[in-house]
């Protein structure tokens, strides 16, 4: 039997993280474990702001789990000033004034804490598998960010051990990140980011991102080549055959995940509003599942005939998500009105694109979400602000009885676990 190459995957998102960082590699791994011998290294006693015990099943068999504690600066950030937890959620832009305890907090994170706060499990982490690697041995290394500490852990072991090959995977962008412009940085900061970065991208066998154009932005900040690897959807999520309500009163507008204040889009809610005061025999559920800021929850519950028919249901296991998806009937997702928009291609989108329930994205026409829905024709593009788009939309999907099939196929977890396969193999 010929021995499996040791594959060794750095990540800060590890169940029993859940949410959208710990999605991409969980699930990638099942398919990589046919072809590697996987070793997973992640933080002992991370202080992830979701928690999902079920998805410690899906781990695969003989996955060596590495852990080595890490101190979390936001535990103790958040004791100071409750409110900074906001930013390990990703919400910067809420309109709410912020304290001096918060934005002294904000400061010293962005000027401090380089490339971001999990910096001080750097140097553990790196003594830490070098003395492993005195008696073992890896063929290859996977790097997954953000956070982009576990790039430089990676950087340190390359340095050690340059046969050893490296690919760095950019869930999101580095210096190209949507927020990375709202905080208070000092020039000297900005350049030690930028230092990083370049070095990550040049030393790295393979760089990968899950979008063309933030690929394109990676090369134009000095990598040689970087492979896209789009997320997806797991066929087996979607392969449960779930029991059909015995009665479903309403259609069901369904959003899947967090909504942060700098992706609520106000016109929308004041859209669905208004559909709902001028269309009274097309009446539908609002449907949120995950954690919603506050601000967005109070606007819904501001409109009169939105908030009669808005549900807000908390994070709930992995499994039942997919149910309320496969039970709704038009899947909604918003995008970020950030300049590095054109990339965007979220997770959800893979599962939603599963689902084959017609997709109402708001966000920008244009980019590499809008070309890949048009692609698979699961659903439309509307720009932000565009309430008559809205409007159509909902006129021809909310009481379509046409059944909906996109080309769904070239977007599964298993052909993205086979371009890193590929792209491992030819490099050792």
């Amino acid at each position: 039997m010929v021995n499996k190459p040791k594959l060794l995957l750095i990540t800060y998102y590890w169940p029993p993280a859940g949410g959208a960082g710990v999605q991409r590699w969980l699930k990638m791994s099942r398919y990589l474990a046919k072809h590697f011998e996987i070793s997973v290294f992640s933080p002992e006693n991370a202080d992830y702001p979701i928690t999902d015990e079920s998805l410690n099943q899906e781990i695969p068999e003989n996955t060596l789990n590495l852990q080595n504690k890490i101190w979390e600066p936001y535990a103790w950030a958040e004791k100071l000033s409750p409110k900074s937890q906001n930013f390990k959620k990703g919400n910067l832009k809420s309109k709410e004034k912020k304290s001096l305890t918060a934005n002294f907090l904000l400061w010293i994170r962005a000027n401090y804490f380089i490339p971001d706060a999990r910096m001080f499990w750097i140097p553990s982490s790196v003594k830490f598998l070098k003395k492993y690697l005195e008696k073992n041995t890896f063929d290859a290394v996977i790097s997954t960010g953000p956070p982009h500490s576990t790039h430089l852990i990676a950087l340190a072991l390359k340095k050690s051990y340059p046969n050893l090959v490296w690919l760095a995977d950019f869930r999101d962008p580095w210096t190209q990140i949507d927020y990375f412009e709202q905080l208070p940085f000092t020039s000297k900061s900005i350049k030690k980011h930028q230092k990083l970065e370049n070095e990550v991208l040049k030393k790295a066998d393979i760089v990968t991102s899950v979008s063309p154009s933030w690929a394109k932005g990676l090369e134009n900040l000095g990598a040689e080549k970087v492979e896209v690897v789009y997320n997806g959807f797991d066929e087996e999520d979607f392969s449960i055959k779930f029991p059909k309500p015995l009665k479903i009163s309403l259609p069901e507008i369904t959003y899947m995940g967090s909504l942060n204040n700098d992706r609520n889009p106000n016109f929308l809610w004041e859209s669905l509003d208004d559909f709902l005061e001028k269309n009274p025999a097309q009446v539908f559920k609002l449907k949120f599942i995950g954690n919603i800021a506050e601000e967005t929850k109070q606007k819904i519950l501001s409109l009169k005939k939105l908030k009669e028919k808005t549900v807000f249901l908390d994070y709930m296991p992995h499994e039942q998500v997919i149910e309320h998806l496969h039970r709704a009937t038009i899947l909604l997702l918003l995008m970020n009105d950030t300049p590095n928009i054109q990339g965007i291609v979220p997770g959800k989108f893979f599962e939603y694109l599963a689902a084959e329930r017609p997709i109402l994205a708001i966000g920008k026409q244009q980019t590499d979400l809008d070309l890949i829905l048009k692609q698979t024709q699961s659903g439309e593009m509307i720009n932000f602000g565009d309430a008559k788009g809205v409007k159509y939309f909902l006129e021809k999907y909310l009481n379509s009885t046409i059944p909906f099939k996109p080309f769904k196929n070239n977007f599964t977890r298993a052909s993205a676990a086979q371009r890193i396969q590929y792209l491992i193999e030819k490099s050792l």
